[in-house]
């Protein structure tokens, strides 16, 4: 009788460790989805405060430009500052702007907060490429470290 009851003492301790480690696991993977939403909904925000600014009469031209030439507009685009659209503050966040990539119909836009988390997003334009209609979901590139925002 007793290694009877030994076995199922160990098979029901042993059933209990699973049991939490499972749990556990279930946690760690909740935590991280809630932390995954929270950056995209972050970088959402970002998103929009950029379109939000893109979209005004001042810097509508620009969208039809890479961000990489956009110092070279000066006189393409009258009264835009190209300055004024590389970074924000949304809430308490700092972003910038890491590149704009227009193509027929669309563009690419990426974006990185100050803690080094960036995203990319597909924004779709108006006809005539200085407006934007939409952003598309975020989709995350993960965090860099090693470029601080300046």
């Amino acid at each position: 009788m007793l290694p009877l009851a030994l076995t199922a003492s160990a098979v029901l301790l042993l059933s209990s460790a699973s049991i939490h480690t499972l749990s556990l696991q279930g946690r760690l993977h909740l935590h991280a989805a809630i932390e995954r939403d929270q950056s995209a909904d972050q970088l959402h925000s970002a998103a929009q405060a950029f379109t939000t600014m893109a979209t005004g009469a001042q810097h509508a031209c620009l969208l039809q430009w890479p961000s990489d030439d956009w110092g070279l507009l000066q006189n393409r685009c009258s009264g835009a500052e190209p300055r004024s659209l590389l970074r924000g503050m949304v809430a308490d966040q700092q972003w910038q702007l890491l590149s704009w990539q227009p193509a027929a119909g669309s563009g690419d836009l990426r974006l990185a907060l100050a803690d080094g988390r960036r995203a990319s997003f597909r924004l779709e334009l108006a006809a005539d490429g200085a407006q934007i209609l939409r952003i598309r979901a975020v989709q995350l590139i993960g965090r860099d470290r090693s470029e601080p925002l300046s």
